[in-house]
């Protein structure tokens, strides 16, 4: 086959992947967000779904003897166990439970704009939420008949306990591991329990951690080397990288460090990353949104071990650089922000935290001089981003650009 015929295969192949997925994101969109009336009856909820959905909310629900019964049978059996709440919401940590309590405050719905897909589609599965369209807007919803007993597992002393000790066990993990990178669970629980000043109950935290991640996916990497961070590329060699440093302690952070840091999304903003960002927004003419979206990107690069050079180039895609002495004072201010950013290697530390002789056995941060020179290379939307995310460009640091 000549290049030109190849070429031309390809692209069929492609355009082909394409269709299908834009044919099942229409069918996920008209699954999610059909027409839906409020208020909501059980009935009504139920009926809207398929024998497969609700096979998912009985296996959710744990109810006994179901799994050979046809829809019409299992519709029966769910619309008299869904109104007990079943025992699924002890799991859960504020947020979840927040969503369920708000809904029942306000007249049994509310706007899901701000939930990703898997986030309704774990709603749904629970028999207790269902989402769809109303007045033109996408929302999620309980059956009417559930607003009492939800009202009254919101005033439930003992569960407003458990949710409060499921979002203090997730937020210390994702504490843990944002400033740590990966650690093997038996070091982890060490860690929880010193800070939480008792044993865990590990079965019960496990399945809390198993279901943090089904409502938020890959919250957290869990694999043969231990859990890991969202953003961990090789949890294998940060535990390498931490096994180098066997006399070095991980940074002793606080409870509320940790806490601070254990909320989704969240992004450490030192003074030197506050210092990069207003240098970014000042003298590149960007809004303050994308200059932090940069930072933000170059503090992962420092924290999977790419040297102040990988981040120079990274930056050609995002910033353009008009002479020399743009460069070298872009540099300087990159090495700054990577000697002054927590990384996952490190145990925690920075660079400058360590002593000198840790310093020694380092990749060391230097400014390059001004005849460093950085190759301007644009990249395709399609192709691998050049973080090393192992997405595409488009989809990652291209987001931004």
């Amino acid at each position: 086959m000549s290049d030109k015929s190849l070429d031309s295969a390809m692209q069929n192949v492609l355009s082909g992947l394409s269709d299908f997925r834009d044919e099942e994101e229409a069918k996920q969109h008209k699954r999610l967000w059909g027409e839906i009336s409020v208020p909501l009856t059980l009935h009504e909820g139920l009926s809207s779904y398929t024998k497969t959905e609700l096979d998912a909310i009985r296996k959710k629900m744990e109810i006994p003897n179901a799994s050979s019964l046809k829809k019409a049978e299992l519709l029966s059996v769910l619309e008299e166990w869904i109104p007990s709440l079943g025992n699924q919401y002890l799991l859960w940590d504020s947020e979840r439970f927040g969503w369920l309590t708000k809904i029942a405050k306000n007249d049994g719905y509310l706007p899901a704009n701000k939930l990703e897909p898997e986030q309704v589609e774990y709603f749904r599965a629970t028999g207790l939420f269902y989402s769809g369209t109303y007045a033109g807007k996408q929302i999620l919803a309980v059956p009417e008949e559930l607003i009492e007993p939800i009202t009254e597992l919101a005033n439930d002393k003992e569960v407003q306990l458990t949710v409060k000790r499921n979002t203090e066990w997730l937020k210390l993990t994702r504490g843990l591991l944002y400033y740590y990178g990966t650690l093997p669970l038996t070091t982890l629980i060490d860690m929880l329990e010193k800070h939480l000043g008792e044993t865990l109950r590990l079965k019960t935290y496990l399945h809390v951690i198993h279901e943090a991640n089904l409502y938020r996916e890959r919250d957290i990497q869990i694999d043969e080397e231990g859990y890991s961070d969202s953003r961990v590329f090789s949890p294998k060699r940060v535990l390498q990288e931490h096994e180098s440093r066997i006399n070095v302690e991980f940074y002793p952070f606080t409870k509320q460090q940790l806490l601070t840091a254990g909320v989704p999304d969240f992004v450490e903003r030192n003074a030197s990353y506050s210092q990069f960002v207003n240098y970014l927004e000042k003298n590149f003419n960007i809004g303050k949104e994308k200059a932090d979206q940069i930072a933000e990107e170059c503090v992962y690069a420092a924290r999977i071990g790419h040297g102040p050079n990988d981040v120079m180039q990274f930056l050609t895609y995002s910033v353009e650089f008009d002479s020399l002495e743009t460069i070298q004072s872009v540099m300087d201010r990159v090495v700054k922000l990577m000697n002054n950013t927590r990384q996952w290697f490190l145990k925690g530390h920075t660079s400058v935290e360590l002593s000198s002789v840790e310093k020694n056995h380092l990749q060391h941060v230097r400014s390059a001089g001004t005849s460093q020179r950085i190759e301007v290379v644009k990249v395709g939307r399609n192709e691998p981003c050049p973080c090393g995310s192992g997405k595409k460009y488009k989809k990652c640091c291209g987001r931004y650009v």
